[in-house]
């Protein structure tokens, strides 16, 4: 696995009297962090509502007091926003802690349709948060991130989630989704229900032994949307279709036009 640059182009920090403050390396520090995707210059920040709710519900579950009111830190992210100018994709990084909070903007690492997976026996302490994982991001950082994604593989065989996003297994027309031990992911949330309309979608955990059965697996999130993985080489899972891999890329770009256009209006 190649090792992926985690550089940043622009970093901003406040304390909680919200004065201006130097950055800092925030994994491991206790904390929750969510990550939006800016598409653009002076784009608006996808499905910015779902992600602030989902950093109030990780810092509850977590435990972490924040001083700030969520409104403030929605007026920073609209604000580093509205001052891009560049026109290629960004993630923005917004990590709350209990006596800071800091916007870290990067350039989106991944184009394309296709990811290679590779497996990586962890599991996450308290998985429905976002937290500051720094065990998990010492994995992630050994991982291209332009073309490589990590499977979590539990003890017992069961695969959860993806390194940095939710996955949908494909077995035919019936569409399974882990539900439990893993983040509620803001892009699979939105792309579910109209997948449901075509195909039969089941919330249920899947194993290592499920995958000879499945002929594509798709990951999703802010950062890779939707891609599929081309294969898995340690258990030799390989994609054998990409119908619903096609599908599903055309009605997730139906859903960003219709947030994005509505923002716009």
């Amino acid at each position: 696995m190649a090792a992926n640059s985690s550089e940043t182009s622009s970093q901003l920090a406040w304390d909680k009297d919200l004065g201006a403050i130097p950055c800092v390396n925030p994994w491991g520090v206790p904390g929750a962090y969510t990550t939006l995707r800016l598409d653009g210059a002076a784009s608006h920040p996808l499905f910015l509502e779902d992600h602030l709710a989902r950093l109030e519900d990780s810092l509850a579950r977590l435990q972490v007091t924040c001083p700030f009111n969520l409104e403030t830190i929605r007026e920073k992210i609209e604000s580093v926003a509205a001052s891009r100018t560049e026109d290629n994709p960004s993630l923005l990084r917004v990590s709350v802690f209990e006596e800071r909070f800091q916007l870290e903007t990067r350039p989106l690492p991944f184009s394309g349709n296709w990811m290679e997976g590779r497996l990586l026996p962890y599991v996450r302490k308290n998985p429905e948060a976002k937290s500051l994982d720094n065990q998990l991001f010492d994995h992630v950082t050994q991982l291209n991130r332009g073309s490589e994604e990590a499977l979590l593989l539990a003890p017992d065989g069961q695969l959860g989630e993806g390194s940095t996003s939710n996955l949908i297994f494909v077995r035919g027309e019936v569409l399974v989704s882990p539900e439990t031990n893993v983040l509620p992911g803001i892009t699979l949330a939105k792309l579910l229900p109209s997948l449901a309309k075509q195909y039969t979608v089941e919330r249920r955990p899947v194993h290592l032994t499920d995958l000879p059965e499945c002929t594509e697996i798709l990951a999703t999130g802010s950062g890779k949307e939707v891609v599929g993985f081309a294969r898995i080489a340690e258990v030799g899972w390989r994609a054998s279709a990409e119908t619903v891999l096609q599908v599903a890329c055309k009605l997730y770009s139906e859903i960003k036009l219709r947030y994005l256009s509505s923002r716009d209006a």
